[in-house]
C-alpha cells in the first residue's frame, strides 16, 4: 500500500475512534470523513479544497479540515508551507481560497493519539480556519517554522487564545 493511503486509512481510523466521544464536545452536529471517498465531487473536496469531514448541523452543511497525529501531543496546529515536489500547499491554497471566495474547510481539527495501534486520543484542537489563516497573516511572530520532509509552521493553541477550544485526556 502506497504511504499517502495507508496515512490516509490510519487517519480515517483515528476520527472514527473519537468521532461520536471527543468531537461532540468540541463542536456540534454530525461529522463523517469523506477522505476515502468513492464519491468524484466530494473527492475534489478533498484534494482541491482541503476539506476531509462534512459536517452537518441544525443550520446545514461545513466543510472540515482534519489532522491527526501520533505519538506525543503537541498541541499545535500545522500548516503545510512547501512540498519537495513543488506542488501546493495548505497555505498557498487556503490563503488563495478565503481571500477568492472559494471551497475551504470552515473549522481545522488537529487531533493527537498516543501510536496508530492503540489510538488513545491526547488532545484535540478546533480552531475556525479563517481565524487560524487570519492569525498566520496579522501576527506571523507565533508562528514557528520546521523541516521535516516538506516545510511547515507550527501554532501552539495557547498562542490563539479564545479561538481555539481544546480537549485534553485526563482534564
Amino acid at each position: 500500500m502506497q504511504d499517502w493511503i495507508k496515512d490516509k486509512s490510519n487517519s480515517v481510523q483515528a476520527f472514527d475512534k473519537i468521532k461520536d466521544t471527543i468531537l461532540p464536545k468540541l463542536i456540534a452536529g454530525k461529522l463523517v470523513s469523506i477522505e476515502m471517498t468513492e464519491s468524484e465531487v466530494l473527492a475534489w473536496m478533498d484534494i482541491y479544497s482541503g476539506i476531509d469531514l462534512i459536517r452537518k448541523d441544525e443550520t446545514g452543511l461545513q466543510g472540515v479540515a482534519w489532522r491527526a497525529q501520533w505519538c506525543k501531543a503537541w498541541d499545535s496546529f500545522t500548516i503545510r508551507m512547501t512540498r519537495q515536489t513543488g506542488t501546493k500547499t495548505e497555505l498557498e491554497k487556503r490563503l488563495w481560497a478565503i481571500q477568492n471566495g472559494y471551497f475551504y474547510p470552515a473549522f481545522t481539527i488537529q487531533a493527537y493519539f498516543d501510536n496508530i495501534l492503540d489510538m488513545n486520543c491526547l488532545s484535540v484542537g478546533i480552531i475556525r480556519t479563517k481565524d487560524l489563516f487570519q492569525a498566520y497573516k496579522n501576527t506571523p511572530d507565533i508562528f514557528q517554522i520546521r523541516r521535516s520532509d516538506n516545510e511547515f509552521v507550527y501554532v501552539n493553541w495557547a498562542d490563539l487564545k479564545g479561538k481555539v477550544k481544546v480537549w485534553r485526556l485526563n482534564t
